[in-house]
């Protein structure tokens, strides 16, 4: 079988690799040479010419995405040349009403559409561990994309009809990057109490502050390296200004989402917006 793939990036790349590991044949379109596809390249997927190319050549495309305005401008692309009754799988975080406009456009064209944002990070994705919140609008078309998924995700749930897997999305990404930004918070503070980071560290995954972001950002950090962990400042702002908009579009206000946007507009005005959040640690950054 033959799957079609636009985003080939760091998290993509994962997932073209292990969808060939799973023995599918891999199309991709990529408007730029990267290192990722390269990688993907050189372990068997074919790099078609053109949006156009790559809805002709099969009927599943999956989407990994930086948001969803880009997303809607590649659905546009694609759309001439998609066959009939071909899916469409977007792992892209989104907003709100992203995932049903999109849905709504393809159904015109009897394509269907599930949404399938997923947890887990670069190194999740490379080892097949990710998990998959997916929305589709029925069985049938859960089942058809549970394989698929299964190649890339060690977990995956159909959470409800398209829509709502954008809202569980967000707000297991309110979970991540607060639980994230509270680690790098409490660490500088430590750092300016002239606190030595490797006991704190040691002594803090005994407790019930221990957490896969706290590994990721500080197991590295004590090294001397900012990189744990690989979410851009600007993704970041983007999820967390999506989690906004889905709160006071339903009256779900938080404190503490509002709390965490402004720290990484701060971040991106900076001029932090492509580091990635665990390098707000590095003291030769302005926040570090």
């Amino acid at each position: 079988m033959k799957i079609g793939f636009v985003g080939v990036g760091k998290m993509g790349v994962g997932m073209v690799l292990n969808l060939l590991n799973a023995g599918y044949e891999v199309d991709f379109f990529a408007r730029r040479q990267s290192a990722s596809v390269k990688e993907v390249l050189n372990q068997g997927a074919f790099q078609v010419r053109s949006l156009e190319e790559l809805a002709q050549s099969t009927n599943v495309i999956i989407l990994c995405l930086s948001n969803t305005k880009v997303t809607k401008e590649i659905i546009c692309q694609l759309l001439p040349g998609l066959l009939a009754h071909s899916l469409i799988i977007d792992t892209t975080t989104n907003d709100v009403d992203g995932p049903k406009d999109i849905a709504r456009i393809l159904a015109k064209k009897d394509i269907a559409y599930v949404e399938a944002p997923v947890t887990g990070g670069v190194k999740q994705a490379r080892e097949a561990v990710l998990g998959a919140i997916v929305g589709a609008n029925s069985e049938e078309s859960f089942h058809r994309v549970s394989p698929i998924l299964n190649a890339f995700c060690k977990k995956v749930v159909h959470i409800g009809p398209v829509g709502i897997a954008a809202r569980a999305k967000l707000i297991s990404n309110f979970l991540a990057l607060g639980t994230a930004t509270l680690v790098i918070e409490v660490f500088k503070q430590a750092r300016a109490l002239g606190i030595e980071w490797a006991p704190l560290y040691e002594l803090a995954q005994l407790g019930s502050g221990n957490s896969s972001g706290l590994q990721r950002i500080i197991g590295s950090a004590v090294d001397g390296d900012y990189k744990g962990y690989v979410f851009s400042v600007d993704n970041c702002l983007k999820d967390l200004t999506y989690l906004c908009e889905l709160s006071e579009q339903t009256g779900t206000s938080s404190k503490l989402s509002p709390i965490l946007r402004q720290i990484y507009q701060q971040a991106t005005q900076e001029g932090l917006g492509d580091h990635m959040i665990s390098e707000l640690l590095d003291p030769s950054n302005s926040r570090g």
